[in-house]
């Protein structure tokens, strides 16, 4: 905390603590409007060659370009789920440490793992492929090996979390079960256990993927990662849209988690997560805005938003609605609970003072009936007046007051101009794999088409 008091009239403001986003892949801030209108399995194909063989500094200004977007709408604590592509590796993860140290966020960052090719990850038949087709720059390169992976997280680990008065935690992030060995998620649930440190995970983001969970272990995902000893209070679910019957409440009786991120999962076509039915059972919730280029924005108060609404599509039973106050607790306090901050989600006596005040005179609470529901169904962050962590103001004014926001949006586009020469060849290799997917599609398709499922 600082060491000298700053007295803030907030007569005319209102105060919320800080907004709290679940999931999120700093890598992929410079990527936003790359990606067009298509599903995960092949947007997966552009995002992933963007993000090949970048140097410390693309990687420093990618972490804090989502920052800053996220400090400016509000946001004051986020979970990075951290992918360094082709591999994960200490220097990579020091430079997105090292900004947001720099950025003065509350952070959770969780190092993605994972040793399968991407071909292994897919439920493909030998005929999807062309014959003699050469996928070795990309489709079926092998990452590193578990044990080298881990032993790179846990010096991570010893490096910076607890850092920076405590702002920066480390956790461990598998990419999925369907791309790690259960020696991989083995190894990333005693990591787990031993450091008391959150498990965040993709789970069931894509039909394509509970096809997978069952050619891989002839039962459901949730049913295998329960089985492995890997849902327990640390652990988040991210997605969880394409669930099995039971699933809901194994996860309820492990008191595992969710991330919900409707707005990516939108944007892919992924499919609808049953929050209702996962918060009738118990289960813990958390927002998240997901990667730069498949929301294509970092404001959590977007995502309340559609948390909000998204679901009265599915019934026409208001008791079951989210509503307006359920999603802004989801988005704060509920998400501080999920990603392991304690302390952290409310405007209390001996919490941390993460505080988001918006501007009353502003045509979102005029004229002013309910701050709430005028808060998430009005508002869009342009009545942000300051923003405050660990009691310090890290925006005033609508702009930030530690970073230069303008000089980092000007470093992110020179080298984004130049990326597009210097990655041309990462895209190619990417790109081979999309006839393959597209083949894979068309087979399952037809099988859903039918009613039919491949198990």
């Amino acid at each position: 905390m600082p060491s000298e008091r700053e007295f803030i009239d907030a007569s005319h403001l209102l105060a919320i603590p800080g907004f709290v986003n679940c999931h999120s892949h700093s890598p992929d801030n410079m990527t936003r409007g790359m990606t067009g209108d298509m599903p995960l399995e092949l947007w997966s194909l552009t995002s992933s060659a963007a993000r090949e063989k970048r140097d410390l500094r693309e990687i420093y200004v990618s972490t804090m370009l989502g920052a800053i977007e996220m400090i400016l709408s509000g946001t004051t604590a986020v979970l990075d789920h951290v992918r360094i592509s082709p591999d994960v590796d200490l220097d990579s993860l020091d430079a997105v440490a090292a900004a947001w140290k720099d950025s003065g966020m509350r952070v959770v960052i969780a190092p993605i793992v994972s040793d399968k090719s991407v071909v292994d990850t897919l439920p493909f038949e030998p005929g999807d492929f062309s014959e003699g087709q050469d996928l070795s720059s990309y489709g079926r390169r092998q990452p590193l090996p578990p044990a080298e992976q881990m032993r790179i997280v846990e010096e991570f680990y010893n490096r910076w979390n607890g850092q920076s008065e405590g702002r920066i935690s480390v956790a461990i992030g598998p990419s999925g079960p369907q791309r790690c060995s259960d020696a991989l998620l083995l190894a990333a649930g005693e990591f787990s256990e031993r450091h008391n440190a959150i498990l965040h995970t993709h789970a069931l983001e894509t039909r394509l993927q509970r096809e997978m969970g069952f050619k891989l272990y002839r039962r459901g995902v949730v049913a295998h990662l329960n089985e492995l000893g890997l849902l327990t209070p640390r652990t988040n679910l991210v997605h969880s849209i394409w669930l099995e019957p039971g699933d809901i409440e194994i996860i309820a009786a492990a008191d595992a988690s969710v991330v919900h991120n409707p707005v990516s999962n939108a944007r892919l076509g992924s499919g609808y997560c049953p929050i209702p039915d996962l918060l009738e059972s118990g289960v813990r919730i958390g927002l998240g805005t997901d990667s730069a280029c498949c929301n294509d924005s970092a404001n959590l108060l977007e995502t309340v938003k559609w948390t909000a609404l998204l679901h009265n599509l599915r019934s026409d039973n208001e008791e079951r609605w989210i509503g307006p106050g359920n999603a802004l607790r989801l988005g704060t306090s509920g998400g501080a609970n999920v990603i392991g901050l304690s302390g952290v989600g409310r405007i209390e006596p001996g919490y941390s003072a993460d505080i988001t005040f918006f501007r009353l005179q502003n045509p979102a609470f005029k004229p002013l009936h309910d701050p709430t529901r005028q808060l998430v169904l009005s508002e869009n962050g342009r009545a942000i007046d300051r923003v405050m962590i660990n009691g310090r103001i890290a925006v005033s004014d609508g702009r930030c007051t530690n970073i230069d926001a303008s000089a980092i949006w000007d470093e992110a586009q020179a080298i984004a101009d130049r990326r597009r020469i210097d990655g041309a060849s990462a895209h190619v290799a990417a790109n081979a794999l999309e006839q393959p997917i597209r083949k894979m599609r068309s087979r399952y398709g037809k099988l859903w088409a039918e009613g039919c499922s491949c198990h």
